[in-house]
């Protein structure tokens, strides 16, 4: 994150907030990851399974299962943009805790 710094163009850099920053994508890319997970889980119990049946009444089927990951990757998707956006007011300054 120390080449980001350099890069930013703001008065200066805030490094607690910088690594607040760094956290946070980190945070974001983990969530990716376990979305992709999440996908190949559903592409599996499609595959293994037949059609029409659940292995227990409470199993999502397969299709329930690609439809939330992908609608929780479109959301991170809108997260990574907004948190590119504002990445340099971001490194610049406190973050507020609520």
């Amino acid at each position: 994150m120390a080449s980001l710094a350099s890069k930013v163009n703001v008065k200066p850099v805030n490094r607690r907030a910088l690594r607040r920053y760094g956290e946070f994508w980190r945070a974001l890319q983990m969530v990716g990851a376990a979305l992709a997970e999440a996908e190949k889980t559903a592409a599996k119990a499609e595959a293994g399974g037949r059609k029409g049946q659940r292995v227990h009444w409470s199993a999502p089927t397969p299709e329930e299962m690609k439809a939330a990951a992908k609608k929780a990757g479109r959301s991170l998707e809108i997260m990574e943009k907004s948190a590119k956006r504002w990445e340099a007011e971001l490194v610049s300054r406190e973050w507020r805790r609520h």
